[in-house]
């Protein structure tokens, strides 16, 4: 909660208030302060650093709320009430601290509601605070938080002395903020319309029953599966965008049902989003007061109001109910692998304009099709999103799942599915638990190494353990890959995903009677569609992940190697590096592939650096320091300057740098985004992301090969990081660009001036450049590999951002590594400071084992000893020494 409560300033520092975040979008958030703080700032009004956008000024109406626009802050905006359940409130805001801003909450306030304040033009409802300690100036706009519901009941704008306070009442914020056409605030429920439809006792049971099952059927991932239901893990922010799970973003079921407005739920394939769709509907209609949400499948849509008007009326024509009872629509499978998706939705929000509007966006991280997706401007959508499952669900699905199925005690169970999901770098989702279940019903004690491994299994059971009719012959399983290979070979080719089922039946039989194969084709695509690998949508079927068509393509890139050419070539695999993932991972020794990919990197490489034309010597970590003097930090900006003024960037990224003053933002970004074009930037981003999935997937490889490959990628994580570096001052300014699909923008931790940002920004590079790559490269059998690759290297950037991936990876013998590489490090070198933070940050917040907490802990006192003490190879005693002088070296724990 306080991390959405910002600071409000000048630029010259002139005034000091604070603000609050009531909504955000894709781009931004939006604040709320009082009206007598944008007053007082009239220049260069800032908010945690960032530029606004006024959007709402109401002082000269007598009511001091202003609504404020930062575009390029992230944070989670806080609920609105106007309600108050306690007698005591809390107020956060800012105050003047030794000259500098400082964030504090006051708490156990009391207060006095209904109390009125007229004014010219208005009457206002305000609350009377008591505070037991003064309220400074700074406190202007900070939220008062009923101490019960942790919901904002108003905003603190007025003192009368130091120990009476007045604040507007949260009502006026909502009266003010057009919630239609702004913001959608949950701020309690709300008055659900009902039935108009008058419906007998038995209608409604039966009806519950078609919603039951359609859930069941949304469950059922393989046929012999348990159905098990888990309760889906659903916030305000995206999971990889928060440091841990914040009860304070998280949004129930019910918090969904009871205020039907327009959301966006976004998540990646296989999160569960259609099971929650279906869900919705049923506990919507097992409500007391039952409520109709519909589902409609986007894929039975057409960009046509006729024909979203007679889908929709077909399905209340089963459900003997009208448009007129439906509370809610659900649109499911909303993503860019359908064409026209942006173009149907917005025909079915103006249809149904006045009816709230949930969209299920699966975000396709590889998408097939790549089509734009828009939500409509003619309302607003809050953003929710799906986030994978903590352990105890996990437990939930394994006590399910063995209690149908029993596969061996429940704890061992948990801990297979724990360790393969994490061996296997795949998030914890329902499906993907259910998928190690299904495997480990005739291999408990076996794992699988990668994800072709896992899938080549399920398939496995799937063709040879489970149900086919005696009288159907059993398709042997290689023989099914060859032929579906064949077939997603013509997928890829022709940029065609969907068939019938005639001419999936055609096809693959007149393949099979060329290759003089037997094998019955009916037979696999009914096994592939009762598995729900294959989903009808319409009047065709589909794969319902694109994963199953990579994964069949990898099979034919081996046994065709025109095929493997063709995805080779012009690096055309950059576009979907799952396949690479697959085909290496077939046996684990594709050393063709490896040396393709090398090679690759390498031109890619060669043309931003020959273009960029950055000095060959360009690195301003090397010399840096833990805590750069302002002589040191003044060295750090005038290399990057030499390095832009002497390298071929355009002239408007230079004249950027040569007058520091000049803010020409928008030819700017025109020439940002040249440069990316030009320079194969994002090319250079995809192909280092399908060849670290290679890497990870080639253990069998011959050792030359894979630290040749290793190196490349080194060499490509460098590059990236230093086309930020020379980015940095621009992203200080500006906060955001995009770089040719890639965009780098500051989450709300980058605060401060220009010139603090600039410094920070510099700081976090080396750690944003392996979090972009770390779970695409690593395998948890990579240590000796690694150790081994950091000991020749001699590029004391590339060996550090090894290092820093060690420690987020932590693979066998990574503490003893750490403990070497810290005591080889300078005692007041950049490295060594970078090392501490991430050691530090990873105490605060991994979900991690005690015994690892414990190495963290000791690593962390050691770096602090070493710097600190400026000792060589810090005793036990020189960390006991630490222990007893410097009480925050080791930070607190943040997490659940």
């Amino acid at each position: 909660m306080d991390n959405s409560v910002l600071k409000v300033f000048n630029k010259d520092k002139g005034c000091l208030g604070t603000g609050f975040v009531i909504d955000s979008d894709e781009n931004g958030v939006f604040v709320v302060t009082c009206g007598h703080v944008i007053n007082k700032c009239p220049a260069a009004l800032l908010v945690e650093g960032f530029t606004v956008d006024m959007i709402q000024n109401h002082y000269k109406d007598d009511l001091d709320i202003a609504i404020l626009y930062v575009r390029g802050l992230h944070k989670k905006p806080l609920k609105l009430s106007q309600e108050q359940s306690s007698k005591l409130v809390k107020v956060i805001g800012y105050s003047n601290f030794q000259g500098s801003p400082k964030r504090e909450p006051i708490n156990n306030i009391k207060i006095k509601l209904d109390v009125k304040i007229s004014k010219d033009k208005l009457n206002i409802d305000a609350i009377k605070l008591y505070p037991d300690e003064p309220i400074s100036d700074g406190y202007s706009g900070s939220p008062v938080i009923c101490q019960t519901s942790n919901q904002v009941i108003g905003i603190v704008n007025l003192q009368v002395a130091n120990e009476t306070n007045y604040a507007i009442s949260a009502k006026h914020i909502l009266n003010v903020y057009d919630i239609k056409k702004f913001v959608d605030i949950p701020v309690g429920p709300i008055n659900r319309k009902g039935l108009t439809t008058e419906l007998k006792v038995e209608d409604y049971i039966v009806i519950q029953k078609l919603f039951e099952e359609n859930l069941t059927d949304a469950l059922e991932a393989f046929s012999t599966q348990p159905k098990v239901w888990i309760d889906p893990i659903i916030h305000t922010v995206a999971e990889d965008e928060s440091n841990l799970s914040n009860d304070d973003t998280k949004i129930s079921i019910k918090d969904i049902i009871d205020s039907p407005r327009s959301y966006s739920i976004q998540a990646r394939q296989q999160f569960g989003l259609t099971c929650l769709g279906h869900h919705l509907v049923k506990e919507a209609w097992s409500n007391q007061k039952p409520s109709l949400f519909l589902v409609l499948d986007i894929n039975e849509l057409k960009p046509n109001t006729r024909v979203i008007e007679k889908n929709i009326l077909k399905k209340l024509k089963k459900l003997n109910l009208r448009i007129e009872d439906v509370e809610c629509i659900i649109l499911d499978e909303f993503s860019s692998e359908i064409e026209n998706a942006s173009e149907i939705l917005n025909k079915l929000s103006s249809f149904l304009d006045n009816i709230p509007l949930i969209v299920l966006v699966t975000v396709v991280e590889n998408s097939l099709l790549n089509e734009s997706l828009k939500l409509p401007n003619n309302r607003k959508f809050n953003n929710f999103y799906l986030w994978s499952l903590p352990k105890n669900s996990v437990r939930k699905v394994v006590s399910e799942y063995n209690d149908e199925k029993y596969i061996g005690d429940e704890n061992d169970v948990l801990n297979k599915v724990i360790d393969d999901l994490e061996v296997l770098n795949i998030p914890r989702t329902p499906l993907n638990c259910l998928t190690i279940l299904k495997i480990s019903e005739i291999e408990f004690d076996d794992s699988p190494v990668n994800r072709t491994e896992m899938i080549r299994r399920v398939l496995f059971l799937l063709f040879n353990i489970d149900d086919i009719p005696k009288y159907k012959t059993r398709p042997d399983l290689k023989d099914t890959e060859y032929v579906l290979g064949y077939l997603c070979e013509l997928m890829l080719r022709e940029n065609k995903y969907s068939f019938t089922r005639e001419n999936f039946l055609e096809l693959l039989n007149h393949y099979c009677e060329k290759n003089e194969m037997d094998l019955d084709i009916s037979v696999i695509f009914d096994i592939l569609y009762k598995n729900n690998i294959i989903v009808e949508r319409g009047r065709e079927y589909y794969f319902k992940f694109t994963y199953w068509i990579f994964y069949f393509a990898a099979h034919r890139m081996r046994q065709n190697k025109e095929f493997a050419s063709f995805i080779f070539k012009d690096t055309k695999y950059s576009s979907y590096p799952e396949l690479i993932e697959f085909y290496t991972g077939l046996d684990r020794r594709r050393d063709d592939a490896l040396s393709i990919l090398i090679n690759d990197i390498q031109d890619v490489k060669n043309i931003v650096k020959s273009k960029c034309a950055l000095p060959t010597d360009f690195n301003i970590y090397d010399t840096a320091k833990w805590t750069p003097g302002n002589e040191e930090v003044e060295k750090m900006q005038n290399e990057i300057s030499d390095g832009v003024l002497n390298s071929n960037l355009p002239i408007t990224v230079k004249d950027q740098y040569a007058d520091r003053s000049y803010n020409k933002a928008r030819p700017l970004t025109q020439s940002i985004n040249s440069i990316l074009k030009e320079y194969s930037f994002l090319r250079l981003f995809k192909v280092l992301q399908a060849s670290s999935k290679a890497l990870r997937n080639s253990d069998y490889a011959s050792p030359e090969i894979r630290h040749k490959l290793l190196t490349s990628i080194m060499e490509g994580w460098e590059q990236i990081t230093n086309v930020v570096i020379i980015l940095s001052p621009i992203l200080a300014k500006q906060n955001s660009t995009n770089l040719e699909g890639v965009t780098i923008y500051l989450d709300g931790t980058f605060g401060g001036t220009e010139s603090q940002k600039f410094n920070n920004i510099l700081l976090s590079i080396p750690n944003s450049t392996v979090s972009q790559y770390k779970d695409d490269l690593f395998s948890k059998k990579m240590g000796p590999f690694l150790y081994k690759h950091i000991e020749d290297e001699t590029n004391l950037l590339i060996k550090h951002l090894l290092n820093l991936f060690i420690i987020y990876k932590r693979p066998n013998g990574w503490e003893k590594h750490m403990q070497e590489y810290i005591l080889a490090e300078e005692k007041n070198s950049f490295y060594l400071h970078d090392i501490y933070n991430a050691l530090r940050a990873e105490y605060t917040y991994s979900i991690t084992s005690k015994s690892t907490l414990n190495s963290l802990e000791k690593l962390i006192k050691m770096t602090a000893a070493k710097h600190k003490l400026g000792l060589d190879n810090p005793t036990k005693k020189a960390i006991r020494t630490i222990d007893k002088k410097y009480k925050d070296v080791v930070p607190k724990r943040n997490i659940e």
